[in-house]
């Protein structure tokens, strides 16, 4: 087709010339051809501008020089004109067709260089090792137009990370390869002298930290050869591919590096909460307990029940804090266990209000639910659970005198139990955290601050349930504090 193109080229020029000698005497008519010459330069490239050079000479020397219609040259200038507009033409098709190449060469150039660019930038947004694979594969594949493979370090020995186009395994001769250029940390394969035979060539996936494993590709269909300039662009996608990968394991060395560091914050604050506050109370314990063993004789009846019951009040203290840290410590692990039942809410509120009042809580409780609840299917051990150590926070810290309001709403899909009270609030700076593991936020007249678990424990339960968390303060009047547990409605049977 290009062939012919050149050949009507010069059969239009030859026409145009015929026509311009029959209208006006040209001096030079070859400039025409020279037209033409430079048209399959630019459309075709340096060889097809040298066979219309050739083309050109003949048809002016057939049509344009005398004799006209045959090959003879009679005049010793009409030859030297010849020659001249020959060497004229090869020159002009050799550089018409260079600057052809080079700007094709730059347009690749630059396409490549974009490619390289967005597959950059796609690499860093990537977050995990199996989309970096997938990805660089596909790249691969698609700017070299071979197929192409992963293969990952994995406890020394290399896994199939990625392929394109998919491919569940490799034949024996492959992982040889594969292995041989991990190993030498260097290419292996075809085109390289370490196994040149084999289909696939490999590199090393490295970087300054040590190597991740090998990228390859495949021989083509065709069986080309795998030039320069394609060696040099998967070597510059096999680094930016092994610093994708870089990057992924280095964030995951610092997300457990840091999870090790918050692990080690948490037994710190866990053992200093733990011998804080478990030392008051046993502290308590072991005096009434020594007070009745060596002056019991000596005490009336009143003192008597008043030291049993502050050994009473102190040991389901340490029964409570016991209790969250084990539900703590569930929730944390993922193993709490839930057995679900169509509760009523109402019996739960209940009960964690009248357990608040024995414990002697120096507050105004008012109970305001709605005449009918609808049932929720949950666990009741672990709501009464959530809801108490709710009501608990407020009985730990809220000044004595407070009014402390237990009311719900009711929605088409949800039922929110709100916890309501009339003391200082919770600092700006501490509300966000409030349900955070160890925050206390204390309070004027307070009577204990607690291990700070007990709303990261409703929390966990509230949302294991389904359900959600919230706190709000202040809420009327620059004071207040409303904690709202939201859980899901069910179709009770």
């Amino acid at each position: 087709m290009a062939i012919l193109s050149s050949t009507v080229a010069v059969a239009i020029a030859t026409l145009v010339g015929r026509v311009f000698t029959a209208m006006v005497p040209l001096p030079n008519i070859s400039m025409v051809f020279l037209l033409a010459v430079l048209f399959s330069a630019v459309s075709f490239g340096k060889w097809l501008a040298i066979y219309t050079s050739l083309l050109s000479f003949l048809a002016y020397d057939f049509f344009f020089i005398e004799p006209l219609y045959t090959f003879q040259i009679t005049e010793p200038s009409e030859l030297l004109s010849l020659i001249i507009f020959l060497i004229v033409a090869v020159v002009s098709a050799t550089l018409a067709g260079r600057i052809r190449d080079q700007a094709r060469a730059t347009t690749e150039r630059m396409i490549a260089t974009r490619r390289l660019y967005e597959f950059t930038w796609k690499l860093s947004g990537l977050t995990s090792i199996d989309a970096v694979a997938d990805g660089a594969a596909g790249e691969i594949h698609v700017s070299l137009r071979r197929p192409a493979v992963i293969l990952l370090n994995q406890k020394g020995e290399l896994s199939l990370a990625a392929a394109w186009p998919p491919e569940d395994s490799l034949d024996p001769t492959t992982w040889d390869a594969a292995r041989l250029a991990f190993a030498r940390n260097e290419a292996a394969g075809f085109d390289t002298g370490s196994l040149p035979d084999n289909r696939w060539h490999f590199i090393p996936l490295r970087t300054q930290r040590g190597s991740f494993g090998v990228v390859g590709v495949a021989r083509s269909a065709s069986n080309d050869l795998f030039d320069a300039e394609g060696r040099a662009l998967l070597a510059t996608l096999a680094e930016q591919t092994a610093a994708a990968f870089d990057r992924i394991f280095l964030a995951e060395e610092m997300m457990a590096a840091r999870g090790a560091a918050e692990a080690e914050r948490v037994r710190n604050i866990l053992l200093a909460s733990v011998s804080h506050d478990f030392r008051t109370p046993l502290a308590s314990i072991l005096g009434s307990a020594t007070s009745l063993l060596d002056f019991g004789e000596k005490l009336d009846a009143a003192a008597k029940t008043g030291l049993l019951r502050e050994i009473k009040t102190e040991a389901e203290g340490l029964d409570e804090m016991v209790r969250n840290l084990l539900a703590m410590t569930r929730i944390d692990a993922g193993a709490l266990e839930i057995r679900r039942d169509w509760i009523d809410l109402r019996e739960v509120v209940e009960r964690v209000i009248n357990l608040a009042k024995r414990r002697g809580a120096a507050l105004t409780v008012e109970v305001e639910l709605p005449r009918t609840l609808p049932l929720i299917r949950a666990d009741a051990s672990l709501i009464e659970q959530a809801v108490g150590n709710v009501v608990n926070n407020v009985v730990s810290h809220a000044p004595q005198g407070t009014r402390l309001v237990v009311d719900a709403i009711v929605g088409r899909q949800s039922i929110s139990v709100r916890v309501t009270d009339s003391g200082p609030g919770i600092a700006a700076d501490i509300l966000p955290h409030v349900f955070d593991k160890f925050v206390q936020g204390g309070g004027a007249g307070g009577r204990r601050g607690g291990t700070g678990l007990g709303l990261a424990i409703a929390k966990g339960i509230v949302e294991a349930h389904g359900g959600t968390v919230a706190a709000e303060s202040p809420v009327q009047e620059g004071r207040g504090t409303r904690m709202t547990l939201t859980f899901p409605v069910g179709s009770p049977p």
